[in-house]
Order: structure tokens, then sequence, then C-alpha cells
């Protein structure tokens, strides 16, 4: 083999395998910030959400009963409505399944609260308000509420919702991370890039050099393709993490009233085109087999060509 060969297969052989490595790293660093993306935006946020609902229609809920102890009118305010409201929305919520087996036995223990606080409530309605068998109802009425403010190791309906949310918080934190593992990932993936550009800007020099011909086209195509491919990953990955960061930061609040609904808002709205994004990993594999096919299209006939000239 002659050293013009030999310097030929070199390229191909250096080519190929920066092709590949470039490709698994960019794939894997890509789907490692989109992954989580797509549940977040699809399931964990509403199911956050769904949780800060019920709290209000329940809190809303309390609000109505005690204005109709006041008033002596039981059974004529939206209680019912918000009841029924707090019950659909955790319904909701367990689809949502953002934690899983834990997640959906506390909302069924949280179902259950709603009833038995429902009870206490109706039997106050059927005595005389101010007396005080109506103010022992309603104070075992509170007691299984609680309040929006209790810890999340305690036994009322409050306290197992708080700490519902708690741990859906959690599972958002792990959705949006961007640990050290996958920088490392991003970081590796942008050193493989460069060197891939490099070595196809060197074999294209090294061409025209040896072959005297201006340019290579499957080689030229190759950079443009790389070029314009990293752009867009490092795009589209931008725009995910800060989606992300912003979603995070805030589902990590309590909401209440119309902000509940503006929250949710913003989020879909920094969410947006998530699906899509993700979706971009296939382009990875895609780009890498057609990065693949231009470098051998671009040498490989060159060594055809030159062993050619060497038989003769």
């Amino acid at each position: 083999m002659s050293a013009t060969s030999r310097e030929l297969w070199y390229r191909l052989w250096l080519l190929a395998g920066l092709t590949a490595l470039t490709t698994l790293a960019l794939l894997g660093s890509y789907t490692g910030v989109h992954d989580g993306a797509v549940p977040l935006a699809s399931s964990t946020a509403p199911g956050v959400l769904d949780v800060d609902t019920a709290k209000d229609a329940l809190l809303s809920a309390a609000s109505d009963a005690k204005v109709d102890a006041a008033s002596d009118a039981a059974g004529t305010s939206s209680f019912s409505t918000q009841i029924a409201v707090a019950n659909q929305i955790l319904t909701s919520a367990a689809a949502e399944d953002v934690t899983g087996a834990t997640g959906r036995l506390a909302l069924k223990t949280a179902t259950g609260l709603i009833s038995a606080y429902s009870y206490w409530i109706g039997l106050a309605g059927q005595v005389p308000a101010g007396s005080a068998l109506h103010a022992g109802y309603m104070q075992d009425a509170a007691e299984v509420l609680g309040a929006s403010g209790d810890p999340v190791d305690g036994p009322s309906l409050m306290s197992r919702l708080n700490k519902l949310q708690a741990e859906q918080v959690k599972v958002v934190r792990h959705q949006a991370s961007f640990g050290r593992l996958l920088a490392a990932g991003w970081l590796l993936s942008g050193l493989l890039v460069a060197a891939l550009a490099v070595a196809l800007v060197e074999a294209h020099h090294y061409h025209r050099t040896r072959f005297r011909r201006r340019w290579n086209r499957q080689l030229a195509a190759a950079g443009v393709l790389l070029a314009g491919g990293a752009a867009v990953l490092g795009v589209f990955t931008w725009q995910t993490h800060s989606g992300l960061y912003h979603a995070r930061r805030l589902l990590e609040r309590q909401h209440s009233g119309a902000n509940i609904s503006t929250a949710g808002a913003d989020v879909a709205r920094r969410m947006a085109d998530t699906g899509f994004r993700a979706a971009a990993a296939g382009w990875i594999v895609a780009g890498g087999v057609v990065l693949m096919v231009l470098v051998v299209w671009a040498l490989v006939p060159r060594i055809s060509e030159y062993r050619g000239k060497v038989s003769r």
C-alpha cells in the first residue's frame, strides 16, 4: 500500500470514528436534557397545579361553611360545589400519577378525608348555628381540614396535600435538573464536535493539495451538516433548559385563586414545543448516518482511483 493510500485510509477511519463518537455523545447529552422535559410539561406540572387547585377549592369551601354558619343558612352556599371541584381535581391529579404508588395512596386518603370533612359540616348544618353542638361539629370539621400552612407530617387533609405537593416538587426538580454528569456530557460533545470539524477541514485540505481539486463536495457538505446540526441542537437544548428552569421556579411556589391558571399558562408557554424538540433526538442518529455516508463517499472513490493509477 502506497503512502497516499495509507493517508487516505487513516483519514477515513479517523473521520468515521469521530463521527460515531460525536453522534453517540450528542444523542446521550441531548436526550439527557429532554427526557425529563416531556413528562414535566405533560403530566408533572398539571399534577402540581391540580393539588393547588384542590387546596384552593377546599379553603373556599371552608369559608363558605363559616358564612353559612354565621347566617344560619347551611346548604345555600357553593360549599357543595367547591367540594365537588376538589374531588374532581384530585381525581385528575391521580391520573397524572406524578409520584407513583405513594401519590395515589395519598390522594385516596385525601379523598376519604374530604368525605369526613363534608360529613362533619353536614352534621353542623343540621343543628342550630351558635349552639354548642354546632360549634363542636365545626371544630371537628376544622381539625379534619387543617390550614394551608400545616406541616407535611400532620394528620390533617391540608397536611397530606402539602406533603404530596412537596413530593411532586421533588419530581419537578429531578426532571428539570442539569447536573454535573449532564454538563460533562455536553462538554465532551462540544469537544468531539470541534475535533470532527477540525478533522473534516484537514481532510479537505489534504484532498485539495494531493489531488489538486479545489472542492470535495462531500466533505464540504459534511462540514455544513455538522455545523448546522450542532447549532440547531444547541439552540433547542438552550430553549428546553431555559423552559425547565422557569417552570421549576414557578412550580416550587404555592399558588391560589387566579394565580393557579396564570401559573399553568406560563408553564405551558415556557414548555411549548418541548415534544417537537425532544423528537429531534432522532435527527441526531440520522445526521450521524448521513455524515458517515458523506465521509465514505468523499474518500473511498479516491482510494480506489489512486489504486487504479498505481496498478497501471
